[in-house]
């Protein structure tokens, strides 16, 4: 159950731009109480805007890349498309 708490921890912490590791090692150490002053702290904007940005980023490049193949013609795209 702690590894639970610690993984919350770490993933409220990254969404709201907070310190990963600081707020994991305080959810190792103290539990489901290090989720309440998380809960209350507002977040940092600019460094939550830069981590979504990234992540959207990232995600977007992955499926674009295997969504199309290399295509030639139309014909081939609309063969790629229809295996889906």
């Amino acid at each position: 159950m702690q590894y639970l708490w610690m993984v919350i921890a770490g993933g409220t912490a990254f969404v709201s731009g907070r310190g990963l590791i600081r707020w994991t090692l305080a959810a190792y150490l103290f539990g489901w109480l290090a989720l309440i002053p998380l809960a209350f702290l507002p977040k940092k904007q600019d460094k939550a805007e830069q981590r979504e940005a990234m992540i959207k980023e990232v995600v977007e490049k992955h499926f674009v890349r295997n969504e199309f193949k290399d295509f030639n013609t139309v014909d081939d795209l609309f063969k790629q498309l229809e295996n889906k």
